[in-house]
């Protein structure tokens, strides 16, 4: 027999329904708000997808709630600098030219192999041999091509030296520091050796003053070269590869080159800063970003090359990514930040000016 539902047993119904919604609510409010917190960096722009590719899913497998501070290289070892005893981070994203520097500051604590959970699924040069860091990805020293200008292949750096692109050429500047060492690295390479040799590096920057009449500028801001190809006032310049992948998205006959030499390799590093409290939290997301899941949302909606091997990317992103490591190197950390002053000023008397 059915029993009919008076105003006050439906009422009694209702509010045992909002109490027990309440509680649910409060007890995944509580269960977010017990979880321990984790203060990262990334870039800013669309590096911002980095808190839907990583730290929402960290937070859903209950490991941590991830906020993020948008800094550069730059602004990250500043800021660790002056906040030694109580460091504003607990792991920083940061290029690794700037994170071997903070290593030898003593703003960083090592990370090594032992730290990585699968470290043997790394590809080579990921984990910094410093112990600064580990690449979350990697950038790379490229040229960009105008397709519809350049109608010969360049297979080579030192094919910017062609009669034919003359005029058409953009350079980074030297205030650029960050585009001017791997540029130099990769040039170091094209002449026959690399940054270790005084010799190599005098015959690179002999080549670089007579190609100076060649070039149409040099750029400081990176945005600079991708505004000007576009406009089709230039054919090609040195650029970084991730830059050009997302210019290829919009106007696909322009195209990244991997010279023969190779592209020099820039690993974003994922890094410790020393004396945080929260080590253990800092690794368990250092090894989540690392996993394979993650690597492949990340190289899929940024266009970046993944550090972790196996990923599996569409055939369109192979094209803008390095998928061979052996197309990548890497220069030596330690003699380019000896030389990086001497390159630069250099490079602004012989080449730029």
């Amino acid at each position: 027999m059915s029993q009919a539902i008076t105003r006050r047993t439906a009422l009694r119904l209702t509010s045992g329904l909002a109490l027990g919604t309440s509680a649910a609510f409060a007890s995944r409010s509580s269960s977010a708000q017990s979880l321990p917190t984790l203060r990262a960096t990334h870039f800013g722009g669309p590096y911002q997808a980095m808190q839907e590719i990583i730290a929402a899913p960290f937070a859903r497998d209950g490991l941590g709630t991830v906020t993020y501070d948008v800094e550069t290289g730059p602004t990250a070892v500043t800021k660790m600098q002056s906040r030694r005893d109580d460091p504003p981070f607990d792991v920083a994203f940061i290029s690794r030219s700037f994170a071997f520097r903070a290593l030898n500051a003593g703003l960083l604590q090592k990370l090594e192999a032992r730290d990585i959970a699968d470290a043997v699924a790394l590809k080579p040069g990921s984990l910094a041999p410093s112990g600064s860091g580990v690449a979350l990805m990697f950038d790379a020293m490229e040229i960009m091509v105008d397709s519809r200008q350049v109608k010969e292949p360049i297979t080579s750096w030192l094919d910017l030296w062609r009669p034919d692109l003359k005029g058409k050429i953009m350079l980074p500047a030297a205030f650029n520091a960050g585009a001017v060492i791997p540029f130099l690295g990769c040039i170091f390479r094209a002449v026959g050796g690399n940054e270790q040799s005084d010799q190599v590096v005098n015959e690179a920057f002999s080549r670089l003053k007579a190609l100076k009449s060649s070039v149409r500028g040099f750029y400081s801001d990176g945005n600079q070269p991708m505004e000007v190809i576009e406009r089709g006032d230039i054919a090609v310049g040195a650029q970084f590869l991730i830059r050009i992948a997302n210019l290829n998205r919009r106007s696909p006959h322009i195209v990244n080159v991997t010279p023969k030499e190779g592209a020099c390799a820039v690993p974003y590093d994922l890094c410790i800063p020393a004396g945080i409290k929260p080590v253990a939290l800092a690794k368990t997301y250092i090894n989540f970003a690392l996993r394979k899941d993650v690597q492949t949302k990340l190289a899929d909606q940024l266009i970046v090359t993944p550090s972790r091997t196996g990923v599996e990317v569409s055939a369109d992103l192979q094209k803008l990514i390095i998928t061979d490591p052996s197309q990548m190197f890497f220069m030596d950390d330690a003699v380019t930040a000896a030389k990086q002053r001497e390159w630069l000023d250099r490079y602004t008397r012989e080449v730029q000016s």
